[in-house]
């Protein structure tokens, strides 16, 4: 660790009152920093170092849909499978019956599933109503009229694909889906393909890490510092095993790993499914899981736009930044990676007097993301190469699928976030226009929605935000 990042870091954490914090930073498919700060257990008078072992939360959706992926590619599942397929009864939102449920809209918080009752509701119903405990439940008595634990408050109002909604429901049925396809335990097939080949002391059962005295407790802010799970409450209380299919409780923030060893599984990613000379996934899989496949302005805060299981963040120098959040018991973090530049960020804190900017963002992740991008950009000129016909975008070595081009009127109308995701930035909504932003420069442009997808004028796009492009073989190549 560097002399000058670590006082920074001491500074931003001191400044929020952490308990204790951990970062990495990765370039060139490397750890080129790190910082530690404060206590992983105030009982055990343990600090934080870089092999300090964290619950990381919602970071976890991310890592377990390159599970997911490698069920995909092997044709063990598809992510446009309605979810039907694979409990054996048909799951709809009873205001939609005709519309199925994919895997993928799991992956994008799109299905219409939520959490049922609020976290604090006392009741059994839904999956607020029993994750938490080690009932063993048939899956009908969740998602049909008249079983055990349903609850219409399972389903929202939104027509399956349409909205976002956060579900942590969705990504533990996603897990689900995971066992049935491999005939495993979610938590045993991530540790046999996942973990490790990589090497990584990693599980989703505090009981499976290796190492257990390097597992911080976790703390709420309030008064003080409040004791929210601890080290030995983690291993002592970690779920049984469910039957397979079953596993959906967990899943969504369970997993435990260090920052070190989570930035080795980001480097995955920004490698595109190799990582220290092993492969765990194809790269044409990465580049679908990397895409921005929704995009809305209807939720609050910082989740604007989706891949599979990745949140797309556009805060910072127009960057597009991929990978998730995470939040539960005190603990907040982040995992977010640039693959244009490959560099990414891993940070985590298990308690502070932390606090939420306008845009969702706590302050802690806003100046540490700063920092961040400050230490790895690179200035560099890009080109989106468009393929017309084949609808396929082409960008820093990845491909992009485009699910239509269409000609009409004489203009070439692309999806708004294929344009977008192109440039590496994202589309948002201003009076009632999708806007799109590069170089300084905004393109407000009108919108039309064709099979529920938003399209813009192409070559206004280009024109309005200045950049210049050519037209040839039915392919255009655009330079940012």
């Amino acid at each position: 660790m560097s002399i000058d990042f670590q006082n920074y870091f001491n500074e931003v954490c001191s400044k929020a009152k952490l308990v204790g914090a951990n970062m990495v930073i990765v370039k060139d498919d490397k750890i080129i920093d790190t910082a530690a700060y404060g206590y992983a257990s105030f009982d055990r008078d343990l600090k934080v170092t870089d092999d300090t072992i964290f619950r990381i939360a919602s970071i976890s959706k991310t890592i377990g849909a390159i599970g997911l992926m490698q069920l995909h590619e092997q044709g063990k599942l598809s992510i446009d499978d309605d979810i039907s397929k694979y409990f054996g009864f048909t799951i709809r939102n009873p205001k939609y019956p005709d519309i199925p449920i994919t895997v993928k809209m799991l992956t994008l918080q799109t299905s219409s599933i939520t959490d049922g009752y609020p976290d604090d509701d006392p009741t059994r119903l839904g999956y607020n109503g029993v994750n938490g405990t080690n009932f063993d439940i048939d899956m009908k008595d969740m998602f049909l009229e008249g079983g055990k634990y349903y609850t219409p408050l399972t389903f929202s109002n939104s027509k399956p694909g349409e909205n976002f909604i956060y579900s942590n429901f969705g990504c533990g049925l996603m897990a689900c889906i995971i066992e049935i396809a491999s005939g495993m335990r979610y938590i045993e097939y991530m540790e046999k393909y996942v973990f490790e080949p990589l090497g990584l002391d990693a599980s989703f059962s505090a009981r499976n890490i290796k190492n257990k005295d390097l597992i911080a407790d976790l703390y709420y802010a309030r008064d003080g510092y409040e004791l929210a799970r601890s080290k030995d409450g983690f291993v002592k209380n970690a779920y049984k095993d469910f039957e397979v299919g079953c596993g959906f409780r967990g899943p969504a923030g369970g997993l435990f790993i260090s920052m070190k060893n989570l930035s080795k599984l980001m480097r995955l990613l920004i490698n595109r499914g190799e990582v220290d000379g092993v492969r765990l996934l194809k790269e044409s899989t990465v580049d679908l899981m990397y895409q921005i496949h929704w995009f809305g302005d209807e939720f609050e805060g910082d989740y604007k736009a989706k891949g599979i299981q990745m949140k797309v963040l556009h805060n910072y120098d127009e960057i597009a930044l991929r990978g998730h959040t995470g939040g539960a018991y005190g603990v907040r973090s982040y995992m977010f990676f640039d693959q244009s530049s490959n560099a990414g960020a891993c940070f985590i804190t298990n308690g502070g007097f932390y606090k939420s900017n306008p845009d969702g963002l706590l302050d802690v992740f806003d100046a540490t993301l700063t920092k961040f991008i400050e230490m790895t950009k690179v200035e560099a000129s890009h080109t989106y190469t468009i393929d017309l016909d084949k609808c396929l975008g082409y960008v820093d070595n990845r491909t992009i699928i485009i699910p239509e081009i269409i000609t009409k009127e004489g203009k070439t109308l692309i999806p708004a976030y294929s344009i977008a995701d192109g440039l590496n930035t994202l589309p948002t909504f201003v009076d009632a226009k999708i806007q799109i932003v590069k170089h300084g420069l905004k393109a407000l442009v009108d919108y039309e929605i064709i099979n529920d997808i938003k399209y813009v004028d192409l070559d206004k796009v280009l024109k309005e935000l200045n950049l210049k492009y050519e037209t040839k073989e039915k392919q255009i190549s655009i330079q940012f």
